[in-house]
């Protein structure tokens, strides 16, 4: 790992270094080496000099102090002149012995450094990083102990062999000289931009700007910034952080299919696996900006509105975006779908979706049920109403339970005219008092909240649940919970979907469901065994008449369950549902279930 980090250089060097109290600082004073600093008494040999600003002397008790403001400091290292001074001095036990840490960002107490020798011009060498539990590998917690813009070296007294101790039986405060007792800073400012490289870990060299004055990092790693602290343009698809002794943590590129330059990171699209990166993979988060080629999408990786890709070009090909080609007569807008992967069997990509009436694939004719392009009005025989092949070809033939020339109103008794209703109205229930009713006028909303989901396996079990700041879908690993649940498992509906529903009969439960996986060619599960929907209420459970439905990996599948008998059957016996026991299910719903596993793969992420 040679070269992750720069040579050890002079933290002070070109620093901005103040003091705010020195010997000499008001004017030359005179001092005299440490045995002979008796105060009061006359110099007896030359040992004895002026000082001025530029004067040193050993140091006894000190702090070491770092700051990333200049305001508030807090200390690094604390030292004494004796294990004792460390418990009297600083009411912190003292650290025997060479120093050693406990925790990354443990403050310790040491007189290991404070020696009488040498008495002047000597040096103190002392590891913040040594010794920690972290240092071979450092955390994050050690970065950021050790990160410093301000250094502050807080003096509170000088090592004077107890002389200046024989002044007290003079019983005269003033005879204790100022330079024993007098507290002072030495700061060293804007460490990070004078005085040395600070490169987290991601630079090959760090030299010295002869016009600047300034060292400055040569980034690696795809890197980029005065201190390589952030990825460089399109290298985001992870993350930036510090390298260590161990790690060097490569800043990833994204995968925008050569349709971008650029990208960021976002850590809700890596926690839900919706960003492919360059291996074809859903890891990580990059999110791709400015995609060009008339491209759009988290990786670039499907059409702008308006264009489309057909199923067998590649989104790396160049200009893969075609224009679409909607009736302006029949289509709603100008956007088709966009790409195979949110096509169906029905709606391939480059289809355009149509006004009611019209068809096709770019809703360029009229549509079953309809004629005279392009007015396309509807013709005589109702396509809810009646079995005809073809509603334009008369005479009409009429459902079991509907009448009209034109097979478009339900018999006396009976109500609630639907196309999938196979006998076309449902009877009316007036518990023998009437033979004539209507469709109800009560009005009744759309239930859409995802708050107070949870997962359940097929023989119970809670494991999920959904939380405020879940985006507007339910999404889980399969490896996160197959272990738990087994081969099914269901989205478990909240409070809000329960209780008396009687108003929803007749109206529409609505779901979307799908996954992505990263296997290549993914095999969807048919779980012929399982229901896709399960409503229990009344103390009969009733599950959808077209359960075990396939979902293709890349493809949502929306359905819609009419809340109907006829569109259900009794769980425990798979018999269809009579009209009053559907009605006591929805007169005390107690559960709503929705099948959330469509795979067998283990990296297959469900929504």
């Amino acid at each position: 790992m040679t070269g992750l980090f720069p040579a050890v250089l002079n933290l002070a060097s070109m620093a901005d270094i103040s003091t705010n109290a020195t010997c000499g600082s008001t004017g030359p004073e005179m001092f005299c080496k440490l045995v002979e600093h008796v105060p009061g008494q006359p110099i007896r040999n030359a040992q004895c000099r002026i000082c001025n600003q530029k004067s040193t002397t050993p140091t006894g008790n000190w702090i070491l102090e770092r700051s990333i403001d200049g305001v508030t400091f807090d200390p690094w290292q604390y030292y004494a002149m004796t294990d004792t001074e460390c418990l009297t001095r600083f009411n912190i036990n003292p650290r025997t012995g060479n120093p050693s840490y406990t925790r990354d960002d443990e403050v310790i107490c040491t007189s290991f450094y404070s020696k009488i020798q040498p008495l002047e011009n000597g040096e103190i060498h002392a590891s913040l990083i040594n010794g920690r539990p972290s240092a071979d590998d450092p955390s994050s917690t050690l970065l950021n102990f050790t990160s410093a813009r301000y250094i502050r070296l807080v003096f509170q007294r000088i090592r004077t062999l107890n002389a200046d101790l024989m002044t007290l039986t003079q019983r005269d405060p003033k005879e204790v000289d100022a330079i024993v007792t007098r507290r002072y800073y030495y700061s060293i400012k804007d460490i990070s931009v004078g005085g040395m490289c600070i490169c987290y870990g991601h630079a090959k060299a760090c030299p010295l700007n002869t016009y600047t004055k300034k060292f400055s990092c040569e980034c690696e790693h795809n890197t980029c910034g005065e201190s390589c602290d952030r990825c460089c343009p399109g290298y985001n698809q992870q993350p930036w952080m510090a390298g260590t002794f161990v790690t060097r943590h490569v800043c990833e590129k994204c995968n925008c299919h050569n349709k971008a330059e650029e990208c960021y990171f976002n850590q809700t699209v890596a926690d839900l696996s919706l960003s492919l990166n360059v291996q074809g993979q859903n890891r990580g988060g990059g999110v791709c900006i400015n995609c060009h080629d008339n491209t759009a999408g988290i990786n670039c990786q499907t059409c702008a509105a308006g264009f489309y890709r057909p199923a067998e070009v590649s989104a790396e090909e160049e200009d893969p975006c075609i224009p679409c080609s909607c009736d302006p007569h029949g289509s709603i807008s100008q956007s088709c779908v966009p790409d195979s992967s949110q096509a169906t069997p029905l709606q391939p990509a480059g289809s355009c979706r149509c006004k009611e009436g019209f068809g096709g694939l770019q809703c360029d004719r009229c549509a079953v049920g309809y004629m005279g392009y392009p007015s396309c009005q509807r013709c005589n025989c109702s396509v809810e109403g009646s079995t005809n092949a073809d509603p334009c070809v008369t005479p009409c033939v009429c459902k079991e339970n509907v009448k009209g020339g034109n097979c478009d109103h339900c018999k006396l008794g009976f109500f609630n005219l639907q196309g999938y209703n196979p006998r076309g109205c449902d009877k009316c229930s007036c518990m023998g008092i009437s033979s004539q009713c209507s469709s109800s006028t009560w009005s009744y909303h759309n239930e859409t909240t995802l708050m107070g989901w949870h997962l359940l396996g097929e023989t119970g079990g809670r494991v999920w649940s959904v939380h405020r700041q879940t985006p507007p879908y339910l999404s889980v690993r399969h490896s996160d919970v197959v272990n738990d649940l087994g081969s099914a498992y269901y989205w478990n509906a909240p409070e809000l979907y329960l209780g008396n529903k009687i108003s929803a009969y007749g109206g529409s439960l609505v779901y979307t469901v799908s996954y992505t996986t990263d296997q290549q060619e993914p095999m969807a599960i048919r779980v012929t065994s399982q229901p896709d929907l399960i409503i229990e209420g009344g103390g009969i459970k009733i599950i959808d008449r077209r359960f075990g439905q396939p979902v293709y990996p890349s493809s949502p599948s929306t359905n819609h369950i009419p809340l109907s008998p006829a569109n259900f059957l009794v769980a425990e016996s798979a018999q269809p549902i009579g009209r009053r026991d559907f009605l006591s299910v929805l007169a005390n719903v107690t559960r709503v279930m929705v099948r959330a596993s469509y795979s067998t793969e283990t990296s297959a992420v469900y929504r």
